[in-house]
């Protein structure tokens, strides 16, 4: 018998790529207001929260059993109350470097989540990773974010045949991001004029690319500040800012609060070690 294959299904599943930043247990109060570039999901186990989305004009309750949606770059407003105990996952589900699914959204949405399942999960990602735990929690992620819909307008297709044009010149951005990363050597790397290139991205992508290079390099001061224990001025001179005062009023004007802030209103995890036996 011959085989039956569609391959765009194969296409699509080695072109999609899901880049978790954060997947941790919260269990604290806060409120504040900011302004990410990476997508976050807050599962909720217990107690209750708030989430106004002042980009799209929106409110939504943080209560158990449901789930909420944050797409990146909204500007939202949160009251963690004490007692709220949710799973807070931040991500990027993009096909080009730094072109995110849900880049277009301006909606949060909330869902229902089933509470066994999830307090499986969470016990799974408190406890040190086994290969059946790590399949579990990976099918659950890709159940709840597979059934967020797409921006509207959103076409993979049309998103992955830009892969050919625009590829190299998305991984060199990548590679070489920081502060002195200039359109004119984009231009230089591309074979194209700085008009040409510009016209031709913002047309192509919705969005400037003197925007996207900002993004981009708040992004990447995000990912330090999340997942690295390197100091502000650490993180200013890797990403080459001509100071410790550019860099957090970068951060700031592109965020809403200043890199202090931002790590302050997201907790570096506390790590759990299992106890060998005898011991």
């Amino acid at each position: 018998m011959p085989l039956t294959e569609e391959p765009q299904w194969r296409a699509m599943h080695n072109m999609v790529r899901l880049e978790l930043h954060q997947l941790a247990f919260a269990d604290f109060a806060w409120q504040g207001r900011n302004t990410h570039f990476f997508n976050r999901l807050f599962l909720v186990l217990a107690g209750e929260g708030e989430v106004r989305n002042h980009t799209g004009g929106e409110r939504l309750a943080l209560r158990p059993g449901f789930g909420v949606f944050l797409p990146e770059g909204l500007d939202l407003g949160f009251e963690f109350r004490p007692g709220l105990r949710f799973l807070s996952c931040h991500f990027n589900l993009s096909v080009l470097p730094g072109v995110d699914l849900f880049g277009q959204e301006r909606h949060c949405r909330e869902f229902p989540v089933d509470p066994g399942a999830l307090e499986r999960i969470i016990g799974n990602i408190t406890s040190l990773p086994e290969w059946g735990a790590f399949g579990e929690t990976e099918a659950f992620l890709w159940s709840v974010i597979g059934h967020l819909p797409l921006p509207a307008g959103t076409r993979l297709a049309e998103l992955a045949g830009l892969a050919g044009r625009y590829g190299g010149l998305l991984g060199y951005i990548r590679e070489h991001l920081s502060a002195r990363l200039t359109i004119d050597r984009l231009a230089e790397v591309a074979g194209l004029s700085r008009g040409r290139l510009s016209r031709n991205f913002s047309r192509d992508f919705s969005m400037p690319l003197k925007s996207f290079l900002q993004k981009e390099l708040a992004a990447q001061a995000s990912r330090y500040l999340l997942g690295s224990s390197l100091s502000v001025r650490e993180i200013a001179g890797r990403l080459e800012f001509s100071s410790e005062y550019y860099f957090s009023n970068f951060f700031r004007r592109c965020t809403g609060c200043s890199p202090s802030s931002f790590r302050r209103a997201n907790p570096g995890p506390v790590f759990c070690r299992k106890e060998e036996p005898g011991r």
